[in-house]
């Protein structure tokens, strides 16, 4: 299992990546440098745009695959980073939606290096179906999800489990100690983040669909449309340290694999 364990810290590196360049240009957006706004699709077509992009979407692409393969086998394995007898069924619904979640940022990574086209324009069937009343129960439905996962991240930034998370075997006191308030603030700021995006998914779909948001880069905009600067250069921060953490930690990642 010690191969299964490298290529799931592989994962967590990688959506550490993802996170950091989005917390990046939000921040530098915040601060009206550029307005360069991404969310995770739109992190990695520019990353795809870049010299040896291929090779790194396809770096990206491998590593997304092996954070997929530690959420689902999390959804349906017995250990868990703080029990080996059983988890809970709403922690393995949470596991796993996760990781579906990150299968469409991977299949993006696939468009991107297959060179398939963007489906933008023949999005008319899409549209018909979200303006349905199924259409809005589901936008509902990811909306709720959104919210629980908002509480979810706020409750790991202030418990034990940020610590059940880590090996600090290899680590100083004075290491951990920073690399926890990284993570404990990148996590609470993600939660932010999810909070105001199910605002938006649920408003939205009670407005009868009107400016659906596509991603997560929605949260930033409607931050600095309504509180300012300063509060989404705070929270795009957090993102920003959020993706340090999962960078920096992933070497030391306590994975339940056995």
């Amino acid at each position: 299992m010690k191969n299964y364990r490298r290529f799931a810290r592989i994962g967590i590196a990688t959506k550490g990546a993802v996170f950091l360049l989005m917390g990046i240009t939000a921040l530098i957006t915040a601060f009206q440098l550029t307005y360069a706004l991404k969310s995770g699709d739109d992190v990695l077509k520019w990353i795809s745009h870049l010299s040896f992009g291929w090779f790194l979407i396809l770096l990206m692409s491998i590593g997304l695959a092996g954070y997929i393969f530690s959420r689902f086998f999390l959804t349906f394995n017995m250990q868990d980073y703080d029990s080996d007898s059983g988890k809970p069924t709403f922690r393995r619904a949470a596991y796993f939606i996760n990781g579906i979640g990150y299968c469409l940022l991977l299949f993006t990574c696939l468009k991107l290096l297959f060179g398939m086209p963007d489906d933008d324009g023949n999005a008319g069937w899409k549209i018909k179906i979200l303006q349905s009343v199924w259409g809005k129960i589901i936008v509902f439905i990811i909306a709720t999800g959104l919210a629980v996962s908002a509480i979810n991240e706020w409750w790991i930034s202030f418990s034990t489990m940020m610590d059940k998370m880590t090996h600090k075997e290899n680590l100083t006191d004075h290491q951990y100690k920073y690399l926890m308030l990284l993570g404990r603030i990148g996590r609470f700021s993600r939660g932010i983040v999810f909070a105001v995006f199910a605002y938006i998914l649920a408003r939205s779909a009670y407005y009868n669909m009107q400016n659906l948001p596509k991603g997560a880069d929605a949260a930033f905009a409607f931050m600095h449309v309504e509180y300012g600067a300063i509060i989404m250069g705070l929270v795009s921060s957090g993102v920003l340290f959020y993706g340090l953490f999962l960078i920096l930690s992933s070497k030391y990642r306590n994975i339940p694999i056995r």
